[in-house]
C-alpha cells in the first residue's frame, strides 16, 4: 500500500521539491553565512593594516628599551606613546591598543598600554602578558603579522585580536596588539548559524505543502489558460472574449467601457501570393503591434483569423481615438519587418448605459463602424471585400 502511494505524481513531486528546496536553502545559507563573514573579518583586517601602517611608523621605538615597570610610565616617552595610542583608540574604534615586548628575562610583558589609567582592565607598563596570548606574540616578535580569521571567545569578551611586529629599521623591537570588540558580530553569526537549520526545515515543510497543494489544481488553471489563450498571437481568444462578455453582461457591466474592433487587410491575399507561414507572421505582427500601442487599461483579443477586439476601460472618444492611432504608428514602423504591408480597417464605440444597452450592443456598433472603415479601403484599393 506504502509502495503505490508513493508511486503518486503529486506525491513524487511534494518530496522532490522539498529536495531541491531543502539543497538550495543549504547552500544558499552556506554560502551567504560564509561570505558574509569573510567579508566581516577582511573589513577588520583592513582596518588593522590601516592602524598598523601608520603607528610602525610614528610609534617612538625607545619605549621598547626605556619603558620596563610602572616607575617608568612617569618618562615623557610613554607619555606621549600613551597619548598617541589613546586619541588612535577613540578614532578607530579599537577596544584594546597596546604594546609588548620580551624583556630580558625573557617573559613578555606590557609596554604601553591605550587604555585610560582607571579603566579596570589597565594593564601597566612591566604587568606580563596572559599565557594564552603569549605563542602569537611570540610569531609577530618573530616579524610575523598575526591576522586572525575567526572572532575569539575569551575571558574578557568576544575580541577581534591581532598582533603585528614593530621595528626599528629591519629589527623588530616589540609587539603592537590591536583588539576590536565584537560581541555583536559574534552573537550575530552564532545565532545566524542555530537559526538556519530551523529555517531551511520551515522552508521545506512549507514548499512541501504548496507543492502537494498546487499540483492537485494545476491542471485545471493550466488547461483553462490554454484554452483561453490564442496560440499564435498569445492574445487572449474568442472564448475567453464570449466568456468575458458573457460574465459583464451578468453582472450588468459595461460602464465606462470602450471598444475597438480591427480587422486586417489583406489577409488573403498574403496567404494566397506568400503561404500561410507568411499569412501566420502577418497576424503576429499586427498582434505586436498591438501590446505596443497599448498603454495599460487594454485587454486585447483575437476572436477571428484576422480580426482583433479590445476592451478598454474607463474610455473616452479622445482615448478610443488615442488608442487607434498608435496602432497606425506602430503599423507604419512594423513595415520594414513584416513580409508585407501592414494595414487594418479599425471602428470604435463607447458603451452608452443611458440607453441600457449591453457591452455586445457596443461591440456591434463598433463593428459596423469598422467595416464602414473597410468598404473606404477597398474603394480606395479596388479591392473586393
Amino acid at each position: 500500500m506504502k509502495r503505490l502511494r508513493l508511486r503518486r505524481v503529486d506525491l513524487q513531486v511534494t518530496f522532490f521539491t522539498a529536495a531541491i528546496v531543502l539543497v538550495s536553502s543549504m547552500l544558499i545559507s552556506f554560502f551567504y553565512y560564509r561570505f558574509a563573514y569573510d567579508d566581516m573579518i577582511g573589513t577588520l583586517n583592513e582596518r588593522v593594516e590601516s592602524i598598523y601602517g601608520y603607528l610602525d611608523q610614528t610609534l617612538d621605538k625607545s619605549t621598547f628599551t626605556e619603558i620596563n615597570t610602572r616607575e617608568d610610565q612617569q618618562k615623557p616617552s610613554y607619555q606621549q606613546t600613551k597619548q598617541l595610542l589613546a586619541d588612535l583608540r577613540a578614532t578607530t574604534g579599537v577596544r584594546y591598543l597596546y604594546t609588548a615586548k620580551q624583556n630580558e628575562a625573557g617573559e613578555f610583558i606590557y609596554v604601553v598600554d591605550g587604555l585610560p589609567s582607571d579603566a579596570e582592565d589597565f594593564r601597566f607598563a612591566g604587568d606580563p602578558i596572559e599565557p594564552e596570548i603569549k605563542g602569537d606574540m611570540q610569531r609577530a616578535l618573530d616579524g610575523e603579522v598575526v591576522l586572525p580569521d575567526n572572532i575569539k571567545k575569551t575571558d574578557w569578551g568576544k575580541i577581534f585580536i591581532t598582533y603585528v611586529p614593530i621595528h626599528d629599521g629591519e629589527r623588530v623591537v616589540g609587539v603592537l596588539g590591536i583588539e576590536f570588540e565584537a560581541e555583536h558580530q559574534y552573537n550575530t553569526y552564532r545565532n545566524l548559524r542555530l537559526a538556519t537549520p530551523l529555517i531551511v526545515l520551515f522552508a521545506c515543510l512549507v514548499s512541501a505543502g504548496l507543492a502537494l497543494v498546487f499540483f492537485r489544481r494545476v491542471s485545471n488553471p493550466t488547461f483553462q489558460d490554454m484554452a483561453n489563450t490564442d496560440q499564435l498571437t498569445q492574445l487572449k481568444n474568442r472564448n475567453a472574449y464570449d466568456v468575458d462578455i458573457e460574465n459583464m453582461i451578468a453582472r450588468g457591466e459595461g460602464s465606462g467601457y470602450g471598444v475597438v474592433v480591427m480587422d486586417l487587410n489583406g489577409l488573403k491575399s498574403v496567404n494566397d501570393t506568400l503561404g500561410h507561414h507568411a499569412g501566420d507572421l502577418y497576424i503576429q505582427a499586427a498582434a505586436g503591434a498591438l501590446r505596443r500601442a497599448a498603454q495599460g487599461g487594454e485587454v486585447l483579443y483575437r476572436i477571428g483569423g484576422d480580426e482583433f477586439v479590445v476592451l478598454i476601460k474607463d474610455a473616452t472618444r479622445e482615448r478610443l481615438d488615442f488608442f487607434m492611432e498608435r496602432v497606425r504608428q506602430e503599423f507604419e514602423r512594423s513595415r520594414k519587418d513584416c513580409v508585407s504591408e501592414l494595414s487594418a480597417a479599425m471602428g470604435c464605440a463607447l458603451h452608452d448605459e443611458t440607453q441600457g444597452e449591453t457591452i455586445y450592443a457596443t461591440y456591434c456598433r463598433a463593428d459596423s463602424e469598422m467595416y464602414r472603415d473597410k468598404r473606404v479601403f477597398h474603394r480606395a484599393s479596388g479591392m473586393p471585400l
